[in-house]
């Protein structure tokens, strides 16, 4: 009968295997820690696009509230559109254009190349003074890069 032989892992192999363990460990951790930082990147970006937006339509809601303001402390006057644009102008709302048959709007910058536009109709001498026909949140369209030579002359 033949003696059976062992076969033992040296101290070079365990070695070895260690340091490839403790390489794969540094390898996940470098990536963990860079989407960290990219995800810290993203919701920074996210807050500033958030409270930009909310900002806008606080003060869409503080126009239509001024505007309602002035139709009411003139409830009793016989509006005309001219009249009523310069009624608002004089109160701080020169940005609202008015049309002649009381379709206004305007827009306000929401960050981060977007605006918020409102657009209604007024009937001051009802109630409700306004009505909303748009509240939109509208992306500015970017310009475009130049394209890019494919081959260098």
């Amino acid at each position: 009968m033949k003696p059976k032989t062992e076969f033992r892992f040296g101290v070079g192999a365990s070695s070895i295997l260690m340091i490839l363990t403790v390489l794969a460990l540094a390898a996940l951790a470098l990536l963990s820690l860079v989407n960290a930082r990219g995800n810290a990147a993203l919701a920074a970006r996210s807050r500033t696009m958030t409270v930009a937006a909310f900002t806008a339509d606080a003060e869409a809601q503080r126009t239509l509230a001024l505007m309602d303001e002035v139709m009411a402390e003139n409830a009793s006057e016989d509006w005309t559109p001219k009249l009523l644009a310069a009624r608002l102008a004089r109160a701080g709302l020169a940005d609202v254009t008015l049309d002649e048959d009381y379709h206004f709007a305007f827009a306000l910058d929401a960050g981060v190349g977007r605006e918020l536009h409102v657009e209604g109709i007024l009937t001051p001498t009802a109630l409700p003074r306004y009505t909303l026909t748009r509240h939109q949140l509208v992306a500015a369209a970017l310009p475009a890069a130049p394209a890019a030579p494919l081959a260098m002359p």
